[in-house]
């Protein structure tokens, strides 16, 4: 049993890699620089190597029928990606990639347009690449093989655990946001609404009271202060999780969606500054 399960381990780990290689280029295409497009440090995306390890079991008894073998593949990584963005949202409340400005989209998980793009994709790998890809995993299946096997998953395991550490605290980082946001809006509203009754009061009450509307103002504009000051520092802290904003430009947050504008904002300044 797990001799079977070993070349499915290292489909996973060498589609992984080729799908983070297409999203480099990709990006670098569209935006003429590198960036590190993948939900890991590392250089992998796992959803690449599911995709394909769902498409090797279920379609290899399939892929002489080059019709079956594209739709099936449509249907199998549209499946994988609509799965895979949904359990993300809900465990994570981040939804890193966003089709709903594309046509024929289902909540912005998937589209035609990519869905029919992964279906002529695994079809050209299974055709092309994966009769090659099978032959190396037979070598790889060997004692020195197991080794560097065991070590791909132990540093894929850390690195997922330290991913996942980071994006709870990006999250709370963005309820604190969300709070600290919330307290200077209301600081400002009250020294707004206490300036102008203290000015009614003040004319009717005379100079005393003037003196202890003024202090109190003085200590909100303070708290105001303060607040401002808390806010800039939690926009500007660095965490794995910005390199995520900088690789999905289009990630959405459904619980704290004004606290993440408020941060791609301050990234945007950020980057138009420094080219400044």
């Amino acid at each position: 049993m797990i001799n079977q399960l070993i070349p499915y381990l290292w489909y996973f780990f060498i589609y992984g890699f080729f799908g983070w290689c297409t999203e480099v280029v990709y990006m670098a295409s569209c935006h003429g620089k590198f960036v590190n497009r993948g939900f890991l440090n590392g250089p992998s995306c796992p959803i690449y190597g599911f995709g394909m390890v769902l498409v090797v079991w279920c379609l290899t008894p399939l892929k002489e029928n080059v019709v079956v073998l594209f739709l099936g593949s449509v249907f199998l990584t549209t499946l994988i990606e609509l799965v895979t963005g949904f359990c993300l949202e809900k465990f994570f409340h981040n939804q890193w990639w966003d089709y709903s400005n594309l046509p024929f989209n289902f909540h912005g998980y998937i589209c035609l347009k990519f869905s029919l793009l992964w279906g002529i994709a695994c079809t050209m790998v299974m055709d092309i690449v994966h009769p090659a890809l099978e032959k190396l995993v037979r070598i790889l299946c060997s004692t020195p093989g197991y080794v560097l096997l065991v070590a791909c998953c132990l540093v894929m395991l850390a690195d997922t655990i330290e991913t996942i550490s980071d994006i709870l605290k990006f999250n709370k980082r963005l309820e604190k946001i969300d709070e600290v946001a919330q307290r200077l809006q209301k600081l400002s509203e009250e020294i707004g609404s206490n300036l102008s009754e203290g000015t009614i009061t003040a004319m009717e009450k005379g100079e005393e009271w003037k003196e202890n509307m003024e202090s109190k103002k003085q200590q909100k504009e303070k708290e105001r202060q303060e607040a401002k000051e808390q806010l800039e520092k939690l926009l500007s802290q660095k965490m794995h999780a910005n390199r995520m904003l900088h690789a999905f430009p289009d990630m959405k947050n459904r619980v704290h969606t004004e606290a993440l504008r408020r941060l791609k904002e301050h990234a945007r300044h950020a980057k138009q500054g420094k080219m400044n």
